[in-house]
Parts: C-alpha cells; sequence; structure tokens
C-alpha cells in the first residue's frame, strides 16, 4: 500500500509540474499547440514545423541583433529572453495583450514551432508503433484520418493557381501536390529531376483513374524543359513521339488536347498520325526495310518456317534489287513478279540470284497477295512522304481496340522506323562539317498508351535493353500489370529496367508492382489493458517488414491520385489537370485561303504557328487505289 501510495503521489507530482511548466511557458505552449493542431488538421509531416522553425530564426537574431545596439551589453543580450517573458506577464497583467505578445513573439515562435514539431513527431510514432491510442485499434483509424487530411491538403494545394507549376527553374518537371511519401523527401509539390525523364518509366492504371492527364502533365514537362536546356545549350533538341494503341474517337480527341497542351509548353509543331501526316517506311536502309516487312507478315512454326525463309529470301531480292530499293509501296508490290525479277537480274554477276528467282517463282504469286493485302490494310500512313524530323512531336493513333493485328504491325514498322531515324548517320548529332563541332542529337521520348494491345508482337522490352546507348527513353503505359507484356518474364523485365520510375495508379492487382519498392522495418507495440482506457505500462515490442507500398492503399487511390515508385520509396501525388489552349480553327475555304496567302505574302512577319499547327494536312491517296489502278482490282476468291 505504501508503494502504490508512492506510486500515486509520483505520478501527481509529475502531473502537476507538467502544468505548471506548461503555464510558465504560455507562450511557447500556445505555439506548440496550435501548430501540432495545424499539422494534424492538414496532415504536414513534422519537419514542415521544423522548417518554419528555422524560418523564423532571423526575426530572432534581428531581435537580438537590435536589443545589442540599444544595451550595448552581452549579458543584457542573453538575458533579453528572460526579461522578455517577465515583460510578457507584466503586459499581460496590466491588461495590454497585444503589447504582451509583441514583446515575447520573436522567441515564442521559433520555440514553439520547434515543441510543437517534436510533439506531433511523438504523436505519429506512437501510433504508429501502437504504444498510443485509447483503443487497439486507434493506430489503424488515426492513419486513415491523416489520410483524409493529406489529400484534403493536396487538393487544397493544386487548386490555388500558380502553386502548381509545370517545371521549375531547376529544370524539375512538376507532377502535382504530394499527399505523402515513405522513404522520399516530403515536399510539398511532387516533382522528379529531367534526368529521370532520360530514362525508362512505366504507368499503371485502369480507365478514369487519371492515367491521359498524367501522360499529359509528363509529356508537356518533358518538352518544355527539353526546349528550355537546348534554348540554354545544355541539350538537343526534343522529339516526343506517342502511339496511341487504343484508336477510336477517344484517341482522336486526346490527340487533340495533346496538340495543344503541348503548343502550350513550346512545341512548334505537332504532327498526327495517320490522319494529318505520313511516314515513309521506304526511308529505312535496304537491310533494314527486308527485316521490317518480313516482320510484319506473322509466320507459323514448323514445316510453316520454309515458307517464312522463301518469303525473306524473296523480299530481299525485291528490295536489293541493282536498281535501288523501292520508293514506295506501289514500287515494292510491282517488283514481287517472277518476270520483273528476272530482267532486274539479268545482268552479269547475279547469276545466283537469278538461280533464286527462278526456283522461287511458284510462290511469288502467293507471297505478292499477300503483302498486296497487308500494305492495303495499314494504310497510306507508312507510304510516306514525311519522316520523324518533320515535327517536334508525333502522336500517332493505331486502331488497336478495332484491328489488333493491323496496330501490331503499324507499331512494329514505326518503332523500327524510330530506331533507324536514331541511328542514321545524317541525323542531327551524328555528323557535321570539318572544323565544325556537332550539332547536339536529338533527347527523344517513345510513349507507348494502351501497349497490351501491341504487346504481342512488339518486343519492347528489347528496345528498353538498348535503348540507352541510342539516347532514347522509353514510357511503357498499360491498364493492368498483365497489360505489359504476353508473360511474367517479360513484364519483369520491363518493370525492372523502368529506372525512371513507376507510376501506378488504381489498380485491382497492385501486388507484382509494389514488391518492386521493396519492404521497410516498422515497430509493433503490444500493452495489457486493464480496462477501457486504462493501459498497463508493461508490454513488448517486435520488428516486422511491411511493404513500402501499400497495395491496398494503392487499391482505393481516388480519381487523379497516383503512387510514384522510385528506387525503395514512394511519393502518393495528387496530379495536376493541365488546362489546354483553345482548338485551333477549322480549315479555311478556298476564298479565304487566296486571301490568307496574299495577306501572308505581304506580311513582313512570319506567322508565329506554322501552318500544319492550323490546318489538317493534304490527304494522301490509299495504297489500295493506286495498287487497283496498276494491277486491277483484287479478285474475289
Amino acid at each position: 500500500m505504501a508503494r502504490a501510495a508512492a506510486r500515486v503521489l509520483l505520478r501527481v507530482l509529475r502531473i502537476a509540474a507538467t502544468v505548471a511548466l506548461v503555464v510558465a511557458a504560455a507562450p511557447v505552449s500556445v505555439v506548440a499547440a496550435g501548430s501540432a493542431v495545424l499539422a494534424w488538421r492538414a496532415g504536414w509531416p513534422p519537419r514542415r514545423l521544423y522548417r518554419a522553425a528555422l524560418l523564423c530564426l532571423p526575426m530572432l537574431a534581428v531581435w537580438l541583433a537590435a536589443t545589442a545596439v540599444a544595451t550595448r551589453s552581452a549579458a543584457q543580450v542573453a538575458a533579453a529572453p528572460y526579461l522578455a517573458w517577465l515583460a510578457m506577464w507584466h503586459h499581460g497583467a496590466a491588461g495590454a495583450y497585444p503589447a504582451a505578445a509583441a514583446v515575447i513573439a520573436p522567441t515564442a515562435i521559433p520555440a514553439g514551432l520547434v515543441v510543437g514539431g517534436a510533439v506531433w513527431s511523438y504523436r505519429i510514432r506512437s501510433m504508429d508503433t501502437g504504444s498510443g491510442g485509447l483503443s487497439p485499434d486507434a493506430g489503424v483509424a488515426f492513419d486513415q484520418r491523416q489520410w483524409r487530411h493529406q489529400v484534403r491538403s493536396a487538393r487544397a494545394r493544386i487548386a490555388a493557381p500558380g502553386a502548381v507549376p509545370l517545371t521549375t527553374r531547376g529544370g524539375r518537371l512538376v507532377t502535382g501536390a504530394v499527399i505523402r511519401t515513405v522513404r522520399h523527401p516530403a515536399r510539398a509539390t511532387a516533382s522528379i529531376p529531367y534526368a529521370r525523364m532520360r530514362s525508362h518509366q512505366v504507368v499503371i492504371g485502369t480507365t478514369g483513374t487519371g492515367k491521359t492527364t498524367l501522360l499529359l502533365r509528363l509529356w508537356a514537362g518533358f518538352m518544355a524543359t527539353a526546349l528550355r536546356r537546348h534554348a540554354a545549350g545544355q541539350g538537343g533538341p526534343p522529339l516526343l513521339v506517342v502511339l496511341d494503341c487504343k484508336g477510336g474517337a477517344d484517341a482522336r480527341r486526346i490527340a487533340d488536347r495533346a496538340r495543344r497542351v503541348l503548343r502550350q509548353a513550346g512545341t512548334r509543331s505537332t504532327a498526327i498520325w495517320p490522319d494529318e501526316a505520313s511516314l515513309s517506311l521506304w526511308a529505312l536502309p535496304p537491310e533494314q526495310l527486308t527485316t521490317t516487312l518480313v516482320d510484319l507478315v506473322e509466320h507459323g512454326t514448323g514445316a510453316a518456317a520454309y515458307y517464312a525463309d522463301v518469303m525473306e529470301a524473296v523480299v530481299g531480292l525485291a528490295v536489293a534489287a541493282p536498281g535501288g530499293p523501292p520508293s514506295g509501296a506501289a514500287d515494292f508490290l510491282a517488283r514481287l513478279d517472277p518476270g520483273w525479277l528476272a530482267v532486274a537480274y539479268s545482268s552479269p554477276g547475279h547469276a545466283a540470284e537469278l538461280a533464286l528467282v527462278r526456283s522461287a517463282a511458284r510462290q511469288l504469286g502467293d507471297i505478292a497477295l499477300r503483302y498486296r493485302t497487308l500494305l492495303r490494310r495499314l494504310g497510306s500512313g507508312l507510304d510516306g512522304p514525311g519522316g520523324f524530323g518533320d515535327a517536334d512531336a508525333w502522336y500517332c493513333i493505331l486502331e488497336g481496340t478495332a484491328e489488333i493485328s493491323v496496330a501490331e504491325a503499324q507499331a512494329r514498322a514505326l518503332v523500327d522506323l524510330l530506331a533507324s531515324y536514331v541511328t542514321r548517320p545524317g541525323r542531327p548529332g551524328t555528323t557535321g562539317p570539318p572544323g565544325r563541332p556537332r550539332r547536339a542529337e536529338r533527347e527523344i521520348l517513345l510513349a507507348v498508351d494502351e501497349f497490351s494491345a501491341v504487346s504481342r508482337r512488339l518486343p519492347v522490352w528489347q528496345l528498353y535493353e538498348r535503348a540507352r546507348s541510342l539516347g532514347l527513353a522509353v514510357q511503357v503505359s498499360a491498364q493492368s500489370w498483365p497489360g505489359l507484356a504476353a508473360d511474367e518474364d517479360e513484364r519483369y523485365r520491363i518493370a525492372a529496367s523502368a529506372d525512371g520510375g513507376i507510376w501506378l495508379l488504381r489498380t485491382p492487382h497492385p501486388e507484382p508492382v509494389t514488391a518492386l519498392a521493396g519492404n521497410r522495418k516498422v515497430t509493433d507495440t503490444s500493452r495489457h489493458l486493464i480496462g477501457i482506457p486504462a493501459w498497463r505500462h508493461r508490454g513488448s515490442s517486435r520488428v516486422r517488414l511491411a511493404p513500402v507500398a501499400d497495395p491496398d492503399l494503392i487499391r482505393g487511390l481516388d480519381v487523379g491520385q497516383v503512387a510514384y515508385i522510385y528506387r525503395g520509396g514512394v511519393t502518393y501525388v495528387q496530379v495536376k489537370r493541365l488546362v489546354a489552349a483553345p482548338a485551333a480553327l477549322p480549315a479555311p475555304g478556298p476564298a479565304a485561303q487566296s486571301a490568307a496567302q496574299s495577306a501572308a505574302e505581304s506580311a513582313a512577319e512570319p506567322a508565329a504557328e506554322p501552318a500544319a499547327e492550323l490546318a489538317p494536312a493534304r490527304p494522301l491517296p490509299d495504297v489500295g487505289v493506286l495498287l487497283d489502278e496498276a494491277f486491277g482490282p483484287e479478285p474475289t476468291p
């Protein structure tokens, strides 16, 4: 009984001493309580209060300097906080509360912020470890409540005008407001260095989660930062190539929005393929053209491999004919004829090729028919003229939803064209006049949206592994983890090569991606419950591993919220939506075009935007029409 009474007395004395200290340091206590409550309501981390205390130190320094100038005594400067505390109580007793607050403010505000940060840090740690709260599930309720507070603060930040810019002065790309961080620096806004956009990235999110908004912001930030760096002489001009593998009206709506967003970011010209612009597949080098044409046609296995070998030999003969490679689809199809090939290789020195033509004469008709059908289905978008160097950004629409096989062939051809453009000797930066420095190579970002539509025949993981030496960054987006590739090994290859980070929006199966972020050590504390709400002081603690990125939290992300996983840490972001510029005016009629041409010829200054941005390009003739005119209509089976 004596020991119990002593414990009760000791506890009462401890509480009394704490109350006396809080009352004596009333200004510091008020600031500490207010800052802790504010951090709780806003979901701030404790370091934000510490940073605020550091920002208040100049006020304290100026106050001490003014005291030193007025008193000219070091002892008075050292005793200034105590004297200010006494003066505060005297003013408060006299009813002069504003004067009391002004006297003690230089000392109380920084000290109160530090104490408030310490109290808030202790509260967070106690709830995380389970040693705080009045019930066993208090820690879970505390975390859920803090998440709601953090989301509310992030949404308020992105709603404030100018609070979330597109880029920063240091060249970082801003994506939105930070909700919560784990093993990443806690900042008000979420930003990544430009170097990560020059690395490979993965974006995963189901339909309606804000994936397009995130992609548009990343693309616009990449173009704005790269253009600024190029103007400062720190890098080459940028090139953005987007493969929208979904197709349909929705893809064209996004393409129009992307053009307007990129124009605001500084992009001079954006080409929409194949609606308004075209590319020339026949500009590939002969060896690469042969490989690409053969890969565009699906081949069988086993006994059908013989037919694939014959097709490759025939295509090689047609492409490498003595007269030069074909100039277009019609020229290539005209060469798939025994008579044409026999005449082309009839000159001396081509005996082996001529013998090959004669041995493959029976299969030439089938091969020509297959390529005739393939090129007609691919459309005129790959029959030129045009190249990736003609615009700053290319938005390529592939009808992956309606015609998967056509989209797969188009994606393969476009990627081969881009790889050839990156490595060809005549590209800026690969050659230069004697005695002059080379021009900087273009900094290229290839973004493949809805990759699942073309993942079967587009080995993008191979491009991931060799793209760094080509100066090409690849960004792949899919609606789910299985949509990244056909099998599990290829999915992990793509995700493991994404050293620029993984953007994970709401998805029902996030575990394979969150596992890449790793685990962290957390402490669990158990206590003995005497009776609600009394706890014993005895308990136990243990260390366990918890995932850095919480899969259940990602399953419940709202629209516009994303988890950015990078190097064993995660940052939860509320993405800021970009407001696109108004749509371009429709193409004028013939009379208006004549008037505009006359006005342009008499104007002294050039137009601010190229004509391709204001009016769609002239439509190209259909490959099928050209082939019908040359060879007649295709026979009905």
